[in-house]
């Protein structure tokens, strides 16, 4: 089974607000001796944390401005030139993205199918990751 980050945060944000409240006793009565509740987490694990939450941002920023950074401009140019056409990152429904390709005139955006776009929004996200953890000190 796999746990997400943000399911993660949530049970450990309403475990803290249930003991901030009251609701969950800190210590249990029953005689028994337990051990402290403890989460520990790799190494490896940390920083993919952290390159996913940095190339979530990077994603939001090319969507609402287009890529602006080396690093972005990088991997955005790479996709066109796999994709073979000029493309346009958009939001769909909240934090969902959509590529549109660029007319040869270049005045109109047409929509890409969504299957297409996802691949091409799963294979921008893996580039992206790919110059993070490229830049990112050990």
């Amino acid at each position: 089974m796999v746990i997400s980050t943000y399911q993660l945060n949530t049970v450990l944000r309403v475990y803290g607000n249930q003991l901030r409240q009251g609701r969950i006793s800190p210590h249990t009565n029953t005689g028994q001796s337990r051990s402290p509740d403890s989460v520990n987490i790799a190494a490896g694990s940390k920083r993919d944390t952290v390159v996913e939450k940095v190339v979530s941002g990077m994603m939001d920023r090319i969507a609402d401005s287009g890529p602006r950074n080396p690093d972005e401009t990088t991997a955005f140019k790479r996709l066109e030139q796999e994709f073979g056409q000029g493309l346009i990152l958009s939001r769909k429904n909240g934090n969902q993205f959509q590529f549109k390709t660029v007319s040869d005139t270049g005045n109109t955006a047409i929509d890409i199918p969504a299957k297409t776009s996802d691949n091409l929004v799963e294979r921008l996200n893996t580039y992206l990751a790919d110059i993070v953890s490229q830049n990112m000190v050990a």
